[in-house]
């Protein structure tokens, strides 16, 4: 009984997201007020609404409630576009919140990608980034400023890469990616404002000098629902 309770609000609320009665951002009845809609106990209506947002059909944000997701932003990891560009470049407003900068030691893991000696000072630098106000990503960056000399006197809120190119006449180049699929750890759920655990993307992003020196060392945790990669390949 409770198992053909909980598909039907769940096949209810994603019809009209499928029908696109509710539209991308639409805030959902509470958790309660379904429950006194349909006649159903709190666990059963949460189960429904996990399920959705399992399918990446809704999300939730912590002490603010469920909301219809709106379509993935594109990344293709071969391009060399900004964050700020790429997200533009779709139709969306992005937008960068600076949670933390400052000088520390490189850990002897740290130091052995970017090549240097253990405790060696790099300029660490924790973003928040935002699609149409939600957020979405965060990063965790490690930039090798001895390359970029002033660069922790400058708004690191917006594009580095964009910095890179008219102060330092440096690009992006080389790069090593690598992806992983996992929950997300309690630091990154906790930035977004979601629960501990919540499905998400894990990037590693190791830039390169044009001389093959490491520049910056980039973690990144997303959404698991705000991001699909498409990676174009020609000959």
């Amino acid at each position: 009984m409770l198992n053909s309770q909980y598909h039907h609000l769940q096949r209810y609320f994603g019809d009209l997201i499928q029908q696109k009665v509710l539209e991308a951002g639409t805030k959902l009845p509470s958790e309660r007020e379904i429950g006194e809609q349909f006649k159903l106990t709190r666990i059963t209506v949460r189960q429904a609404l996990q399920n959705l947002e399992a399918e990446g059909l809704i999300y939730r944000q912590n002490r603010r409630g469920w909301f219809v997701t709106p379509p993935p932003v594109i990344y293709d990891p071969a391009n060399y576009l900004s964050f700020n560009l790429y997200v533009t470049e779709q139709g969306f407003i992005p937008h960068t919140e600076k949670l933390l900068q400052q000088i520390e030691p490189a850990n002897e893991e740290l130091a052995q990608l970017m090549g240097i000696e253990t405790n060696t000072p790099v300029l660490f630098l924790h973003r928040r980034r935002y699609i149409d106000q939600r957020p979405v990503l965060i990063e965790k960056i490690y930039i090798n400023f001895k390359f970029l000399p002033g660069i922790e006197k400058e708004e690191l809120s917006q594009s580095l890469g964009q910095l890179l190119k008219q102060k330092y006449q440096l690009e992006y180049r080389d790069m090593d990616l690598s992806f992983k699929s996992t929950s997300l750890p309690a630091h990154a759920a906790n930035d977004l404002g979601i629960s501990t655990g919540h499905a998400g993307l894990h990037i590693e992003r190791i830039n390169y000098t044009s001389d093959k020196k490491v520049l910056e060392v980039d973690y990144e945790f997303w959404r698991h629902d705000a991001m699909s990669i498409r990676i174009a390949l020609r000959d």
